[in-house]
């Protein structure tokens, strides 16, 4: 089941573990092919959930906040997203994001 939490606070109010977890900022810079809205993903290394919000503005704030995947190991979070930096940029680099994720599904 897909869940969508209507902002960060909120997201992390769900699950008190992801307020004191470290997390990696992947960036605010992600979009969808053909869509204006860009998109900030970060990955939670105490839960493991890499989680994509849609950017707001320039204070930070995110809406729409949901789960991509879980992925445990930080070693294999490096790999499925190596290239990622600049993937970030792209006009679709939401859509990159989301293949490199169905090898966990697989």
């Amino acid at each position: 089941m897909h869940v969508t939490w209507p902002d960060e606070q909120a997201f992390h109010a769900a699950d008190p573990r992801r307020r004191q977890s470290a997390e990696v900022d992947l960036g605010a810079t992600w979009r969808y092919a053909d869509a204006p809205d860009a998109h900030r993903v970060a990955w939670l290394q105490d839960t493991g959930e890499l989680y994509v919000c849609k950017a707001d503005g320039y204070d930070g704030s995110c809406t729409d906040v949901s789960v991509l995947a879980v992925v445990r190991d930080e070693d294999l979070m490096d790999t499925l997203l190596f290239g990622w930096r600049d993937a970030r940029l792209a006009p679709d680099g939401l859509d990159w994001l989301l293949s490199r994720l169905e090898l966990v599904a697989a």
